[in-house]
């Protein structure tokens, strides 16, 4: 029915539509006063999605590392200085905003085809599945400028495009474990608590990028004998794209993304949260890289070449890659030979962190041939990996079937089409040793005010891939089965109920999981939008997902399904034009452990200054943590993990010097009352306080 409408909608527009009648239209939005473009600075619209969806990937894993790559940020931020032109953008362009689903990008080309190019961005309002929350979020990025191509010649690539350097330094100004000396030289770290990042890039909207990275983490060597001379980490890249029929050129550092993400994905991609239609994975296959990660990317060069409606992309890599090697006896030639283990952090602070740096060899290879039809696109993905020494399983149970020798290679087959109020997508992988993997998903618009997305996955209990990323319960990809609904229905303007569940099944066992097992996931979240500047939103998420028991006086673990509750609440309402008060509150509870979390933001804007401060209390279980979003610099990807009973304070100032140079300055604490220590191993600080300081300098010209 909801189709039905909009096909006479669509019908009736272009039957009786022209330049004056649309330019009417957009003049009676505007002066409705049904959406304004003008406002003040929201949250990165990025960063709650990465709170729900990061810390469920730290509690499953039980690791407290959040992969190093904003690209994502970077994109937004230079579609914030060179808006995004939504006559001329194709549908790649459009997704990799971050903020459009496959529904409404359809809907958008779809309705710039019947009735050619906006005249006005306020015309966004007449398309379908466009309401006012969706326009808000993308109106800093976006324009309705002329509907022709523009011509840029090479001389434009290298003159037109901005101008950024990065300047960053951190510390924590108590002195932890590792770097006391007098210890044992073997396991403290060799460097300075300093952590510095330089980053220099030029672009030209989505045309040209190039740039240069440098970074030192805390604890590692810098400038010194053995170590490397520019920083712990250098990396550069050069991206070109509409070279005439060479669509993609990258050199130096980039990353692949293809189809759904079961064979390959580098770029950073969401799991399950409260934004239940963005459940699709949606990328360029080349994207450039200029992040301070260390692994999730690869080196060399790769080109997409396309003529009419077929494309071939073709990339190779060749890097060093930290590992940690093992010499081994073989019985058939009685000799020696060398394991390796693949080591991901990045981190190069002791002598055995040293001695893991560029110990294997990776080259890579790996083809895309897609043909892409009127609403839609059929691709097929082939990628390979060799190694310069085999690669070692380990010896857990849970590992029987992962990834061991010295070729890695997957093949695969990805679609996306859209029909009428319908978008379907989805792929099909085969790993090297035969074992499949299958991701079919669907979108449906209902009706106006009610969408629907659904999601099965089939993953071989030994299936696997080198980079794979997909969604799921876990990102890993393999020894996963399920089905995920996502429901979104509006109210008007002003609310927004989303609602998801997810039936998953382990058909092996997995790290914290010693049985096959089942497990389920499910949130609702409410959202009010009184005016056009306040946000409250209330999330309730449940989960019954599996884990080892260990119970004394037993020796022997056992697996259990763990029921845990986890209720949030969010405002963010203005006090007055320069005053801005954000709340968030979160309960988790279950299994006897309990935890909260009140957090209380002001921000303040004062000419060329923005300030903000806030405060945190918290007390959590002895093993939980509760995770808290956007409480760093814009874009360095900070995700805070509160745990134990304590308190935090930060302050933050930005003053905007010039159009050319931006400051930053940030003081954070940590309070941990009658605590003796805080940290655990090196990063043991002795007391109850931890203190932070980050500095950064931005120039743009």
């Amino acid at each position: 029915m909801g189709k039905g409408i909009t096909h006479v909608f669509y019908t009736a527009l272009a039957w009786i539509s022209n330049a004056g009648w649309r330019c009417l239209v957009c003049f009676s939005l505007l002066h409705g006063g049904w959406l304004s473009a003008s406002g003040q600075e929201e949250e990165h619209p990025v960063e709650m999605r990465q709170e729900q969806s990061v810390s469920r990937e730290m509690e499953r894993t039980g690791e407290e590392q959040v992969q190093e790559n904003d690209e994502q940020y970077q994109e937004l931020a230079s579609y914030a200085r060179r808006k995004l032109n939504l006559n001329t953008a194709d549908a790649a362009a459009m997704h990799g905003l971050g903020l459009l689903d496959g529904l409404q990008v359809d809907a958008l080309l779809g309705y710039r085809k019947m009735l050619g190019p906006l005249v006005s961005i306020y015309e966004l309002q007449a398309v379908p599945g466009f309401d006012l929350v969706l326009i808000r979020s993308i109106l800093p990025y976006v324009e309705a400028g002329s509907g022709l191509e523009p011509y840029y010649t090479i001389k434009d690539y290298f003159r037109r495009g901005k101008h950024q350097l990065e300047l960053r330094y951190s510390r924590v100004l108590e002195l932890a474990e590792g770097y006391r000396r007098g210890g044992d030289e073997e396991v403290r770290y060799l460097g300075s608590p300093d952590k510095m990042l330089l980053r220099y890039r030029y672009r030209f909207g989505r045309y040209a990028s190039w740039g240069l990275v440098m970074e030192k983490d805390a604890g590692e060597k810098w400038m010194k004998k053995g170590m490397p001379w520019l920083g712990d980490h250098v990396g550069f890249h050069l991206f070109l794209q509409r070279l005439g029929k060479v669509k993609t050129l990258a050199l130096g550092d980039y990353t692949v993304n293809m189809g759904q993400g079961l064979i390959q994905w580098q770029g950073f991609a969401f799991g399950k949260t409260g934004a239940v239609m963005q459940v699709k994975r949606e990328s360029e296959v080349l994207r450039p890289y200029a992040s301070p990660g260390e692994f999730f990317f690869y080196r060399g060069a790769g080109m997409t070449w396309e003529k009419g409606n077929t494309s071939i992309t073709g990339f190779v890599s060749a890097r060093s890659l930290d590992g940690r090697l093992s010499r081994l006896e073989d019985s058939l030639s009685e000799g020696l030979y060398e394991e390796g283990t693949l080591a991901s952090a990045g981190y190069h602070r002791t002598p055995s962190e040293i001695a893991l740096r560029n110990a294997i060899r990776q080259y890579t290879a790996g083809t895309v041939l897609k043909w892409r039809a009127r609403q839609g696109h059929l691709a097929l993905n082939a990628i390979a990996h060799q190694y310069s020494h085999p690669l070692k399983k380990g010896e857990e149970l849970y590992r029987l079937y992962a990834i061991a020798g010295q070729k890695v290679y997957n093949v695969s087959a990805d679609h996306s089409f859209g029909w009428r109020n319908i978008h379907l997508f989805g792929e099909t992988a085969v790993d090297g040793r035969g074992h499949p993997a299958v991701l079919q998903g669907l979108l449906a618009a209902l009706s106006p005010k009610a969408d629907l997305s659904l999601l099965y996955r089939y993953e071989h209990k030994a299936y696997r891939s080198m980079y794979g990323n997909s969604f799921g319960e876990s990102s890993a990809v393999g020894n996963e089965n399920g089905m995920y609904m996502g429901i979104q229905l509006k109210w008007g303007s002003k609310w927004l109920v989303a609602a998801y569940a997810d039936v998953f099944r382990l058909p092996w066992l997995k790290y914290r999981v010693s049985a096959p097992a089942e497990g389920t996931d499910a949130l609702l979240s409410l959202q009010w939008l009184p005016d056009k500047k306040s946000v409250l939103n209330v999330t309730y998420r449940y989960s019954q997902a599996p884990a080892d028991v260990k119970e004394p006086p037993l020796k022997q673990r056992f697996v259990m399904n763990e029921r845990r509750h986890h209720v949030s609440a969010r405002a963010v309402l203005p006090v007055d034009e320069r005053f801005t008060w954000n709340g968030r509150v979160q309960v988790a509870f279950g299994q006897g452990a309990e935890s909260w979390l009140l957090y209380q933001q002001v921000q303040a804007r004062l000419r060329k200054w923005k300030c903000s401060a806030g405060y945190t209390w918290f007390d959590t279980a002895e093993t939980e943590g509760l995770y808290l979003a956007a409480l760093g610099f814009p874009g360095d990807q900070s995700l805070s993990r509160f745990s134990g009973r304590g308190h935090n304070g930060y302050a933050q100032l930005l003053y905007q010097v010039s159009p050319v140079l931006t400051l930053w300055c940030r003081w954070q604490q940590s309070v941990y009352p009658g605590g003796k220590s805080n940290g655990t191993g090196l990063e043991e600080i002795g007391g109850e306080r931890k203190t932070s300081l980050l500095l950064q300098v931005q120039f743009s010209w």
